[in-house]
C-alpha cells in the first residue's frame, strides 16, 4: 500500500445544521483515525474535498480528481468519515463497493460505519451496510422533497427565491426575497416594447438600439465582462424577443417551468405551459396588459425550430473582429452558394467585422492546415521511438528515486524511534537524545522536501507521457483523411477565426508543442 486518500463532503443542505458534518470536522476525525492505526500513520495521505455539493450524483470536481488518481493506480486506499460521504446513491455505492474498488485492489474503510474492505477479504457489504447505505438514499431523497415543498410554498407566498432578476428589477434591499423597480434598466425595457408598438421587427429592434448606443443587459450588469471578453456587445434578435415575451413584465411571477430529471441531476424537462403557476400582480408591473398582448408573438403551439443542414465546422467558426459565432448560410431560394457570414456585420454593418467567406473554400483551407500538421507531425513521429523511450527511462528513474527517498524516510524515522526506546530505558542522556532527534526530524524533513518534488515530477512526466501516447494513436488513425467530416472537426479543430482579408486562423484540440517538440 502506497498512498491514502481521504474524502471529505459537505452538501448545501448539510448547511451549519450539524457542526459534526462540517469539512473541518471530517478532516480531524479521519486525521485522528489514520494516526490511532499503526498501519496507515506510516503512509503518504492526499486529502480530496467537495464543499456544497449533493452527494447523490459523482459529478463532483473533488470525487472527480480522486477518481481520476484511482484510474491511475496512484491511490491504495480511500478513508471517509461515513459512506453518505462518498455518495448516497444505493446503487452507486454498492457498485464501487462491491465491484470497482475490488477489481482495482482498492482498501475502502467508513469510519462511523465501522467498515472496512480488508476485513471482508473480497466478500460483498454485509446487511448492516447495505442497509446504512439504502436509508441514507432515501434520507437523501427526503431532503430533496423537503427542499422542493418549502421552495414551492415560498413561491406560493408571493416570495421570489430565484437566482437571477429579470432584466428590468432587482431584488429589494429591504424586504428579504421582494423584487422591485431597477428604474434605469426599466427605462430600457419600456423603449424596447415602445419600439414593438410602433410595428418594428425584432431585427429593426435590434439595429436601432445598436445605432442609438444603447447598452446591453450584459454591459449594464457586468461592465468588467465586457473588457475581459474583448467582444463588441449588441443587443440579439433572441434576448428581444425573450424580453418581449416575458410575462414578468405584466407584474406576473411564473413558476413550475420545469422539473428536474432526477434527484441530484442537474438537467431539467420542460412542464407543458398549461402547468405552469402564475402569481398575477405580484410586483410592479413595467408595461399595460393591452400592450403585451399587442406586442407578444409567443404561441406555443407552433416551434421555431426548423430542420436545417448542418455543417462540420457550425458552431466552431468565429469572426475575428467582433469576436461572435458565425453563422452557417445552406443553399436556398435567395442563396445560391454555401457560406458562412458573420450575423453582425450583416445587421450592424461593423467595420471590424469580415463580412462572409464560402463554405466550400473554407473547407479546403482547413482540410490544408490539418494535412500540414499532419505532414509536420509524420516527421516527427520518427524521433518519436526514441522520445517514448527517453520517458519511459526518466519515469523509471524517478520511480526508483521516489522507492529510494521513501525508503530513507522510513528508516529515519525507525532511527528515531530507537533512539527514544534508548533514552526511556536509560541507554543514552538526555543530550544525546535531543541531539539524534533533531539530526533525524532535520533528515526527515529534507526527504519530504525530496519526496514531494520527485513525485510531482513524476506525475507531470507521466502525464506528458500519456498524451503522448494518446496524440500519436489519434495522428494514426486519422493520417489520410481526404473529407472534412464531423468527426474529423470535432477531434481536431477547437475555432476556427475568420478576419477580413479572408484570412483565416485555426486553434486546434491537440497540443503541437507535445507532439513535436
Amino acid at each position: 500500500m502506497g498512498k491514502i486518500a481521504y474524502y471529505l463532503r459537505l452538501s448545501v443542505e448539510d448547511g451549519d445544521k450539524e457542526e459534526s458534518n462540517s469539512i473541518g470536522n471530517q478532516r480531524k476525525q479521519i486525521l485522528e483515525y489514520i494516526n490511532q492505526n499503526s498501519e496507515l500513520c506510516k503512509l503518504e495521505v492526499k486529502e480530496f474535498c467537495d464543499d456544497g455539493y449533493s452527494g447523490t450524483n459523482m459529478d463532483r470536481p473533488g470525487m472527480q480528481k480522486m477518481l481520476k488518481e484511482v484510474k491511475n493506480n496512484q491511490i491504495d486506499c480511500i478513508i471517509v468519515k461515513d459512506m453518505s460521504r462518498f455518495a448516497r446513491d444505493y446503487i452507486e455505492m454498492g457498485t464501487y463497493l462491491n465491484q470497482i474498488f475490488p477489481f482495482m485492489k482498492i482498501r475502502f474503510i467508513a469510519i462511523n460505519d465501522h467498515y472496512d474492505s480488508k476485513k471482508h477479504q473480497g466478500s460483498t457489504i454485509d446487511l448492516d451496510t447495505a442497509f446504512g447505505t439504502l436509508l441514507s438514499d432515501l434520507y437523501s431523497k427526503d431532503v430533496s422533497i423537503k427542499v422542493k415543498t418549502s421552495f414551492e410554498n415560498k413561491c406560493a407566498n408571493g416570495e421570489y427565491v430565484f437566482g437571477q432578476v429579470p432584466f428590468g428589477y432587482e431584488k429589494s434591499k429591504e424586504i428579504k426575497n421582494q423584487v422591485v423597480v431597477n428604474e434605469r434598466e426599466a427605462q430600457v425595457v419600456r423603449y424596447i416594447f415602445s419600439l414593438a408598438l410602433q410595428g418594428k421587427s425584432s431585427t429593426q429592434i435590434v439595429k436601432q438600439l445598436y445605432e442609438e448606443k444603447i447598452p446591453t443587459i450584459t454591459e449594464i450588469r457586468k461592465p468588467e465582462i465586457k473588457k475581459e471578453d474583448g467582444k463588441i456587445h449588441t443587443w440579439t434578435v433572441s434576448s428581444v424577443r425573450k424580453l418581449l415575451n416575458n410575462r414578468f413584465y405584466l407584474g406576473d411571477m411564473v413558476y413550475g417551468k420545469t422539473v428536474r430529471k432526477a434527484v441530484g441531476s442537474n438537467k431539467y424537462n420542460m412542464v407543458s405551459q398549461k402547468e405552469w403557476k402564475i402569481i398575477p400582480q405580484h410586483h410592479e408591473a413595467l408595461i399595460s396588459p393591452e400592450t403585451f398582448q399587442q406586442v407578444s408573438s409567443f404561441r406555443p403551439e407552433y416551434s421555431t425550430k426548423r430542420k436545417r443542414e448542418k455543417h462540420p465546422l457550425t458552431g466552431k467558426v468565429y469572426c475575428g473582429g467582433c469576436k461572435y459565432s458565425i453563422n452557417y448560410k445552406p443553399i436556398s431560394e435567395n442563396n445560391k452558394y454555401r457560406r458562412f457570414e458573420c450575423r453582425k456585420h450583416t445587421l450592424f454593418q461593423i467595420p471590424e467585422c469580415c463580412t462572409c467567406m464560402s463554405a466550400g473554400v473554407l473547407e479546403e483551407i482547413v482540410l490544408f492546415m490539418l494535412k500540414w500538421e499532419f505532414m509536420l507531425c509524420g516527421n516527427a513521429m520518427k524521433e518519436k521511438g526514441i522520445l517514448v523511450l527517453y520517458l519511459k527511462e526518466s519515469i523509471h528513474k524517478l520511480e526508483q528515486k521516489l522507492y529510494d527517498y521513501r525508503k530513507q524516510k522510513r528508516l529515519a524515522q525507525s532511527e528515531k524511534d530507537e533512539a527514544y526506546e534508548k533514552y526511556a530505558l536509560g541507554d543514552i542522556s538526555e543530550e544525546i537524545y535531543r541531539k539524534k532527534t533533531e539530526q533525524f526530524t532535520e533528515r526527515i524533513f529534507f526527504l519530504s522536501t525530496k519526496e514531494e518534488k520527485t513525485e510531482n515530477e513524476l506525475i507531470q512526466l507521466k502525464e506528458d507521457y500519456q498524451k503522448i501516447q494518446e496524440d500519436m494513436k489519434i495522428l494514426i488513425h486519422y493520417l489520410h483523411i481526404e473529407e472534412l467530416t464531423q468527426e474529423v472537426v470535432d477531434t481536431f479543430v477547437k475555432k476556427v477565426y475568420l478576419y477580413k482579408g479572408k484570412k483565416v486562423e485555426i486553434e486546434w484540440n491537440f497540443d503541437m508543442a507535445i507532439i513535436l517538440r
